[in-house]
């Protein structure tokens, strides 16, 4: 489970940011749980102001996700929500409750922690602060799969540039490292590597740049994950 959650930090585009400058923070970022032993998991809330802060505990739907893949309905927080004293902290629990027919793959949902105005602001503006946490769940059997398209290379004002479609046919997300290796006569004359997140069904329109100053005759690619035994390579002559 720990490798899974790195894995799920180092993917995550989360569309809430966690603030230096709230009211309070959440010590919890991510959480990552296997929906065949599911655990209920705590976080705390923790006030930094010299006031109290309430917040409510809400479930919202990722905007990366499909919403056949959002666990927000099958999930419970308490408190709801919470009065954090000055300088205090509270905890609150995220507990499953999945339903038996639940099928193979991985779900997500967006904990999201809300501040409310006080029940006495006399009209006075306040400006609230929303975290957001990525609840990243799995079941059973997990799948790879990618679908690629139109990959090409072409030459570009300063280089090269890769292209293409790919589509995450598996029923989990994962990254690929992607190689890509130059050669001119044989030989290897520049590598270039970067990595890309793919969701659970997410198309992805590759249009990667690559500086080059020479020309090249031939490169070759490799999009590969080796902790999931997933490796496809292409190659083009230019």
């Amino acid at each position: 489970m720990k490798n899974y959650l790195q894995g799920v930090i180092a993917l995550l585009l989360c569309t809430y940011s966690i603030s230096s400058f709230s009211a309070f923070t959440v010590t919890q970022t991510s959480f990552g749980v296997d929906l065949d032993q599911p655990v209920t998991q705590d976080t705390t809330l923790i006030n930094q102001s010299n006031k109290p802060v309430r917040v409510r505990v809400d479930f919202e739907k990722p905007p990366w996700a499909k919403a056949k893949y959002y666990l927000g309905d099958q999930l419970v927080a308490y408190p709801k929500i919470v009065l954090i004293p000055p300088k205090g902290q509270i905890q609150v629990r995220i507990a499953p409750r999945i339903k038996a027919d639940l099928a193979d793959g991985e779900y997500v949902a967006l904990l999201v922690f809300k501040e409310l105005p006080p029940r006495k602001n006399a009209g006075q503006v306040t400006m609230l602060m929303n975290i957001g946490v990525p609840y990243y769940a799995r079941k059973g059997e997990l799948n790879t799969g990618m679908d690629f398209k139109d990959l090409r290379m072409i030459k570009a004002d300063q280089g090269y540039q890769l292209q293409g479609e790919l589509k995450n046919e598996g029923n989990y997300s994962y990254p690929l490292n992607i190689t890509v290796k130059f050669y001119q006569n044989k030989t290897l004359i520049k590598e270039e590597n970067f990595k890309k997140g793919f969701y659970r069904e997410q198309l992805v329109k590759l249009n990667q740049s690559i500086a080059m100053k020479t020309d090249t005759d031939y490169v070759e690619i490799v999009f590969a994950n080796d902790k999931i035994d997933f490796s496809k390579a292409f190659s083009f002559v230019l």
